[in-house]
């Protein structure tokens, strides 16, 4: 589900959100940004080229606290990036019981957790490589350019899904409402609310750069008791996460650039070691979310530190709380190969009746993603502006 929306009023034309979309998930029609819902990944750079913010992504609000009897939130450590000692991250912990939670939990417990689960299914999988993202936006890159690549990804559920469905089991006869505050953009879909994630157990996702102005007012001396976890620590930090090297060798690679140039090394059959593929859109790991404030880069400072000080121990949780149950991995639901084929012939007769150009003067940004378009039914040859010239 794309949280992306457009904003028409502010909107210049440019096109530079139509350039850089990885998936080519944008074109424009009528004068408007059409979002293709179901190529859009959630990967906020077409945010990031928008200048005049004609592109946003928004999540929910505080509001929706009067909604529930018991509010819980959820936050990820991520955020603590933005913290110099534990002094600060106990204040900044305090801020979000000021805010209207009743209980905050924080994260890096359950990261942990998945974290040494991670190694333990390295040591029972051995040979070939294998793929850990709890990042959304790989896992739908992966679902729709690399499926072949499935069948290497390590099935674990999102640690903040773990969280929501204890919370539930907790307080069966309460109306209790689960906020899981975001670090990034791509985890806003992961709510009930508004985006429709039915089968989650977390209500409502909130961006944590929405939430910064109102921390800003009320962080005080007040402080929310918090210990640690060191092993959830380095599993939110890409430099932090090659240090455990115990069976096979770690490959890492944050920033979507990175990661496409190794998910194509890996799909032809390039990478013949024994290797755990580390994979996160953001640089430097989720202390890098585009929901975040401040820099990836001193957050990585920070983050060591809490690292080299944390003292909390990873939570206990069972294999069977840990699988995904969702259908990402589950490749019955994906066309065959013959079905791929027949479709990228399609596809390429159409591309060989089009100018080759790239020239965007349809609104597509490239002829190839036209011509998927026509073969789909949503756009035919006349639409290309050089070919209605000449046959005028």
């Amino acid at each position: 589900m794309s949280v992306i929306t457009y904003t028409l009023e502010k909107c210049q034309k440019c096109m530079a959100c139509i350039r850089i979309c990885p998936t080519e998930a944008l074109s424009m029609h009528q004068q408007r940004i059409v979002i293709n819902r179901e190529k859009c990944i959630n990967c906020g750079q077409c945010l990031d080229a928008c200048v005049h913010q004609g592109l946003q992504a928004k999540g929910s609000t505080l509001e929706d606290l009067s909604q529930y009897e018991k509010r819980v939130a959820l936050l990820p450590p991520a955020v603590f990036g933005e913290c110099h000692n534990q002094v600060e991250i106990e204040q900044l912990m305090h801020t979000f019981v000021e805010m209207g939670f009743d209980e905050v939990v924080e994260l890096s417990a359950y990261e942990g957790a998945i974290y040494e689960h991670v190694q333990q299914y390295r040591k029972e999988n051995p040979g070939g490589y294998l793929i850990s993202s709890f990042c959304p936006v790989i896992n739908r890159l992966i679902q729709m350019k690399y499926p072949m690549l499935l069948s290497n990804m390590i099935p674990f559920e999102l640690t903040a899904e773990i969280a929501a469905k204890r919370i539930r089991q907790q307080h069966e006869n309460v109306n209790v409402g689960v906020f899981y505050l975001s670090e990034c953009i791509a985890k806003l879909p992961l709510g009930k609310y508004p985006y429709g994630n039915k089968r989650s157990d977390i209500d409502h996702c909130i961006s944590l750069v929405d939430l910064f102005p109102k921390i800003a007012r009320i962080r005080n001396g007040n402080q929310l008791k918090t210990e640690l976890c060191a092993k959830g620590i380095s599993s939110i930090a890409s430099e932090l996460f090659v240090q455990d090297r115990t069976q096979t060798s770690t490959i890492v690679a944050d920033g979507l650039k990175k990661v496409q140039l190794v998910l194509d090394l890996a799909e032809f059959g390039q990478l013949k070691g024994e290797h755990l593929l580390w994979l996160s859109n953001c640089i430097n790991g989720c202390i890098g979310g585009n929901s975040l404030w401040g820099n990836p880069f001193e957050a990585s400072i920070n983050i060591r530190h809490h690292h080299a000080n944390a003292s909390g121990a990873p939570i206990q949780l069972s294999q069977e709380e840990i699988i995904q149950e969702t259908v990402m991995f589950n490749r019955a639901n994906m066309k065959s190969l013959k079905e791929r084929m027949a479709e990228f012939t399609k596809i390429n007769v159409q591309l060989e009746k089009l100018p080759g150009y790239d020239c965007g003067a349809c609104g597509y940004p490239s002829c190839r993603v036209m011509a998927e378009e026509i073969v789909a039914g949503n756009a035919k040859t006349d639409d290309c502006r050089i070919i209605h010239v000449k046959e005028i």
